[in-house]
């Protein structure tokens, strides 16, 4: 008899064209296959094959849901048949039909073919379709659980995909940031004084310089003014606002006024470059009209050979030098360079004559600022001069040695929070 791969179902609508599952039932007699698809060709499209042989063809030719198969069978057995068909149909719902006497043997099959059921002789047809129909169940859950396996696949392989493209865009867009700062850290360079050229003016001196990021918000400034009149060192540790690319900017803004006040206004005296340059910070950031608090700290020093005296000058940083054993401070104002105040800024000079050698230091606040140690505090004022006292006697390059190795054993395990400039430098009569 015809049958058909669908059922008319009706709807609120109109009836509706459901397609049927498709049961291949395998049997070598022919009665029996005519039972069957009898009995269930009007709730599913049924195919019969008399062997295994036939039956394999038929699974390579059709889209079949359940395989139904009886056991004994002359040319291959109903297990045989499965276990042939495992490797190339692995979805297909497996069912076996035998005879008591066979149940060992199946059994022993289930694991092996991957059976999911086994059913004794004779069958009931109700039993039967009930079976078939958890059978398909479970075979649509297969395919549902199988097509959202694939879909998830799809959708992680196209989330790795993008999350690779992704981070191929960032990790180039931050190579070329990186290679601007490096280029950035080029050009700040070549405005900071070599030791060799400041070695001009002093007896010995070292530069500590070590900027948190590629670029430093902490810079030194040199100069020697000498012509008919005059035989003056100019010598300043500044710390602008923020470090990396902020406080290099600020660095090269600090460099350039310095530069200005003295060497083309000729202002040579220590509290008028100080006052000069808090000014100059103020209008050139529009900081009387913008809500901007930018600026910068520093400790500034004129020597004069002539005299051999120095004159010194600061906000926010401080002078310290060893004269006769003994460390001494002058301290800085107590206000910093820009972001403008409504109160006064005014700022003084400090003399001190070297009639004997004298060793001085300016700094910024990165290396007393530090955390560390074994307690996680601050590296502290107090330690810091303590330090520069016991080593003020030592060469120049054994003293920068000396803080760098202090000042990595304190970090340790931790990170540095801030740039570090230290400058030291001696004064002989």
């Amino acid at each position: 008899m015809e049958t058909t791969d669908f059922d008319l179902v009706e709807t609120a609508t109109r009836p509706t064209r459901v397609k049927k599952n498709t049961i291949l039932y395998v049997d070598d007699e022919e009665s029996n296959l005519r039972i069957f698809r009898m009995a269930f060709k009007r709730h599913y499209n049924v195919l019969t094959a008399i062997g295994g042989m036939e039956a394999i063809e038929i699974l390579r030719q059709n889209d079949v849901q359940l395989i139904i198969t009886d056991q004994k069978m002359p040319e291959m057995t109903g297990t045989e048949l499965l276990e042939k068909v495992l490797p190339e149909f692995p979805d297909v719902i497996r069912i076996i039909l035998t005879g008591f006497a066979d149940i060992e043997a199946i059994v022993k099959a289930v694991n092996r073919c991957g059976i999911y059921k086994y059913i004794t002789k004779p069958w009931d047809k109700g039993e039967m379709r009930l079976t078939i129909d958890k059978a398909l169940e479970s075979y649509q859950l297969k395919k549902e659980k199988s097509s959202l396996v694939s879909k998830l696949e799809e959708m992680n392989a196209n989330l790795e995909e993008k999350v690779e493209e992704r981070t191929r865009e960032l990790e180039e867009a931050n190579q070329r940031m990186t290679d601007s700062i490096h280029y950035a850290q080029t050009i700040q360079s070549t405005l900071l004084p070599k030791l060799e050229v400041m070695k001009e003016s002093f007896e010995d001196c070292f530069v500590l310089y070590r900027p948190l990021d590629i670029v430093s918000g902490d810079f030194y400034w040199y100069r020697r003014v000498k012509d008919d009149k005059n035989d003056l060192t100019f010598i300043a540790s500044v710390d602008c606002t923020g470090h990396g690319v902020p406080g290099a900017l600020m660095s090269m803004l600090g460099e350039s006024m310095l530069k200005h006040i003295v060497l083309d206004n000729k202002s040579y005296e220590p509290d008028q470059i100080v006052n000069q340059l808090n000014t100059q910070v103020e209008e050139l950031l529009n900081q009387h009209d913008e809500e901007n608090h930018h600026g910068m700290d520093i400790s500034l020093v004129v020597i004069n050979h002539q005299s051999n005296e120095l004159k010194f000058s600061g906000a926010r940083q401080d002078l310290v030098f060893v004269k006769n054993g003994e460390i001494e401070t002058i301290k800085g104002e107590r206000f910093s360079i820009g972001g403008f105040a409504e109160e006064t800024k005014e700022a003084k000079s400090h003399t001190v004559s070297f009639d004997v050698s004298t060793t001085c230091y300016l700094f910024s606040d990165g290396f007393k600022d530090q955390f560390g140690g074994d307690d996680f505090k601050k590296f502290g004022s107090s330690r810091f001069k303590q330090l520069l006292l016991e080593i003020a006697d030592k060469p120049m390059t054994d003293q920068k040695d000396i803080l760098e190795q202090t000042l990595d054993q304190w970090v340790g395990e931790e990170v540095r929070i801030d740039d570090v400039l230290v400058l030291g430098f001696t004064l002989n009569p």
